[in-house]
């Protein structure tokens, strides 16, 4: 009863060809920027904190991990009132909409950049089309 060790294991940034169809992309950035959209316009933290989630999940499977760019959210949001500071309704209200009108301006900017030129994370076939042709 031998115990087997791998001694090669595949790098840990290799990602698979495609992770999903470029119209369900299209369609997910679609409903996103509706949801976000109707953040702005009557904002809630609890479906503001599910929308940033679901916008970081689809953004990190079809782009990559996001942390080099989470500088650029540092500046977002903020409120005159010192860190730390409870917001108001209405200072949770600007908080929201003005993160969510960033996050909105990505999302549109790589959702016009896929229906243009595509992208190599993005098939353009539907998944099941491609399990059968393997």
């Amino acid at each position: 009863m031998g115990i087997s060790v791998t001694l090669y294991s595949p790098p840990v940034d290799e990602r698979p060809r495609t992770v999903m169809s470029r119209r369900a992309f299209l369609a997910a950035t679609d409903e996103l920027i509706a949801t976000g959209d109707a953040l702005v316009a009557a904002p809630t933290w609890d479906a503001f904190r599910a929308w940033l989630l679901d916008s970081d999940r689809l953004l990190e499977r079809v782009w990559g991990r996001m942390d080099r760019y989470h500088l650029a959210w540092l500046n977002v949001g903020r409120d005159s009132a010192p860190p730390g500071s409870l917001l108001d309704e209405a200072g949770m209200g600007r908080f929201i909409a003005e993160v969510a009108s960033a996050k909105l301006a990505v999302l549109r900017t790589m959702r016009q950049s896929v229906e243009r030129q595509g992208w190599t994370l993005l098939s353009d076939e539907e998944p099941d089309a491609q399990q059968e042709e393997r």
